[in-house]
């Protein structure tokens, strides 16, 4: 068990507040308190996933855009809730703005009494942090805890790094995940400015003959490091080394099994290649960001990583069993193989991804219709995207940005089977304009207007099908709604009167296709996605 937002509205200190905004959110897990009383931006090193925020927002109380900005950044850290002190003597009131805000990202605010300065932020931090570490101590904690967390994080951030923060934090200790060539995986410290436990790692290995699981303590008697290092092996992932570097005595050997049970956890769930010795490991590396390593796999492995400049996701349907997914992935090898073609192609969560040469040569290209092709007649692919992507920092942030916008692709596009890198772009910046409250996002809709007082809820269905499904292409916009062609030409006639505008003109087309974008984020939000179609109603 875990404690969540929704439990800690029961301690003495939070029954005193009431939920104002992000109702939607008081199921997440809380596993740490913090104040937030400056700007961080987006500014990595602050970030601390399942952490609850306390502030009075003293820093931006006269900048509501900062107020709202300073949300997002917390949302995509993946904080789960803001408990807003002293609302009344700082902010005056909490503006409309900032509340919608946090209701789109289901991230609770939790005001307390406005104008108590009895109540201290320490009374927060204490009821909160004792609620956490009794329910860790109360049973087995690490393994369900830290799967359950990291199923509540965006998906570019669910990776065995964020796992080894969570062991940092249970552990109260710095973890290396490495092969059995102590070639580093991917690492957390213990705290994160601790950069020093990285030398010692690598100092105590240099020293060490290699054994399953070992211990060994060194240092002054007032400032002992204890080390410690466990092997495993994972189906997918092959034969790994854990190690761990502590400067208290709460680490112990049972916690190190824990740890590692959890990975090979995170590897089985999401179909995860935790490993560094084949080629496919260079696709986890680049989904998380880790460049350095992804470059090293193929110096080692003599990868000219040049060749792979074009890329391939092919998101699968949910219901799909791991064997399917894995015979899809096998024939698409073989199309390669069969051409001695380069190609790179992993199973990662729901998706192969791969990366295969998009040289301009007659047999490149040929592989790549064939691969569409097959994409586009497996009844296991929901929709897949393909594009040249350059270097290997170009990849992975593409990747990160695709599985950032995963989700609202297909609240957008619910009828689209194959999507371009600037699909994926669009998407962003629709998704990125949803959640601000800028100048852009309210003449959006003020766009809409005439056509959402109409009266007449077909004219903004029959826009946005037309302009997001139908390619602007009356036919097939009657044969998505199940109309007469002339139903929808009137339609959109109806739709030109009211706007007093021709919607083939530029760029007042652009600005309406962005408008009826946004408009379906909208509802998918109000809706909380138990209208979304998903991946199932693809034609």
């Amino acid at each position: 068990m875990s404690i969540t937002l929704r439990d800690c509205l029961q301690l003495p200190s939070l029954s005193l507040g009431r939920v104002i905004a992000g109702h939607g959110g008081l199921d997440r897990i809380v596993s740490t308190v913090s104040v937030m009383e400056f700007d961080s931006e987006d500014d990595e090193s602050f970030v601390t996933p399942n952490e609850l925020l306390i502030s009075a927002l003293y820093c931006v109380r006269d900048d509501v855009d900062a107020q709202c900005r300073m949300l997002r950044q917390s949302k995509e850290n993946g904080d789960v809730g803001l408990v807003l002190f002293y609302a009344d003597k700082i902010l005056g009131s909490v503006d409309k703005r900032l509340i919608e805000q946090a209701d789109l990202l289901d991230f609770p605010i939790i005001l307390l009494p406005g104008e108590d300065m009895g109540l201290k932020y320490s009374d927060v931090i204490n009821d909160v942090m004792e609620a956490v570490l009794y329910d860790r101590k109360s049973g087995r904690y690490f393994v369900s805890s830290a799967m359950e967390r990291l199923s509540q994080l965006p998906e570019e951030k669910r990776t065995p790094a964020m796992l080894l923060r969570y062991a940092g934090d249970y552990g109260k200790a710095s973890f290396f995940l490495c092969d059995r060539q102590y070639r580093l995986i991917c690492a957390s410290l213990w705290p994160l400015s601790n950069s020093g436990d990285l030398q010692l790692a690598r100092k105590y290995v240099s020293a060490q003959q290699h054994s399953a699981h070992t211990e060994a303590e060194k240092g002054r008697d007032d400032n002992p490091v204890r080390f410690m290092q466990l092997d495993f092996s994972e189906k997918k992932s092959g034969e790994l080394t854990l190690l761990a570097v502590s400067h208290n005595r709460i680490l112990n050997p049972r916690i190190l099994n824990e740890i590692a049970e959890a990975l090979q956890l995170f590897a089985a769930l999401w179909n995860y290649n935790l490993g560094l010795a084949t080629k496919e490991a260079v696709i986890p590396a680049l989904f998380d960001g880790r460049r350095e390593t992804a470059a090293r796999i193929c110096r080692d492995l003599g990868i000219d990583e040049k060749l792979y400049n074009r890329l391939t996701i092919a998101e699968l349907y949910g219901h799909v069993e791991r064997e399917q997914a894995e015979a899809l992935l096998t024939r698409l090898r073989g199309i390669y193989s069969e051409e001695q073609e380069p190609l790179i192609a992993e199973l990662l969560g729901t998706r192969i991804i791969m990366l295969s040469s998009g040289s301009a040569g007659a047999r490149s290209q040929l592989l790549a219709e064939e691969t569409e092709e097959l994409l586009e007649n497996s009844r296991h692919v929901a929709f897949y995207t393909g594009c040249m992507a350059g270097e290997l920092d170009e990849i992975s942030a593409f990747l990160r940005e695709y599985a950032s916008v995963r989700t609202a692709m297909e609240v957008i596009y619910p009828k689209r089977r194959k999507f371009s890198a600037e699909n994926i772009h669009f998407v962003r910046r629709v998704r990125d304009i949803y959640r601000s409250s800028g100048e852009e996002k309210q003449y959006c809709c003020r766009l809409l207007e005439p056509i959402t007082v109409s009266g007449e809820p077909e004219l903004l269905q029959t826009l946005s099908c037309h302009l997001l499904d139908g390619g602007s292409h009356l036919s097939e916009t009657a044969r998505l709604l199940f109309v007469h062609r002339n139903t929808v030409l009137y339609r959109l006639n109806k739709v030109r009167a009211l706007t007093g505008c021709d919607l083939n003109s530029m760029p007042y087309a652009y600005d309406l296709y962005m408008a009826v974008s946004l408009k379906r984020l909208e509802a998918d939000e109000k809706s909380g996605g138990k209208d979304r179609t998903g991946t199932q109603d693809r034609t």
